[in-house]
């Protein structure tokens, strides 16, 4: 069978671009996007040890205290962003997204929560790639 031969050549020397951190912190919207995935990494991390290990009433409380942080990110994300540049239809849904409907999951199922969320970490770094 004849098929379509795709090779891929990969560059073992290929790198980030050097200005490309500079152009996130030179942005003053920028950067909250950056905190937020931060703290939604440590929220998610935070969250499977909730799942496997134990749940006490201490580590509920900086689970949900880390997603008012995520929260009060992007919400000063988009304040900013709206000040310096316009706010896209993009911005407004994936914040929508990762504000409603990953604490909505929480009332299914844990996996299903579990891959909300981690589909909210994918979709926040949408937002430094379309802005660079």
């Amino acid at each position: 069978m004849g098929g379509c031969k795709i090779k891929f050549k990969l560059n073992p020397y290929y790198y980030m671009e050097p200005t490309l951190i500079p152009k996130i912190t030179s942005s003053p919207s920028l950067v909250w996007v950056v905190a937020a995935i931060g703290f939604y990494i440590l929220n998610i991390f935070l969250g499977l040890f909730l799942a496997f290990r134990k749940k006490t009433a201490q580590s509920l409380k900086i689970h949900r205290l880390l997603f008012y942080t995520i929260t009060f990110c992007l919400g000063y994300y988009l304040l900013m962003n709206q000040t310096h540049d316009d706010n896209t239809l993009l911005d407004y849904l994936v914040c929508l997204y990762c504000i409603t409907l990953v604490p909505f999951s929480k009332r299914w199922d844990v996996l299903v929560h579990a891959f909300i969320g981690a589909m909210g970490l994918v979709l926040l770094p949408l937002l430094i790639i379309l802005r660079i």
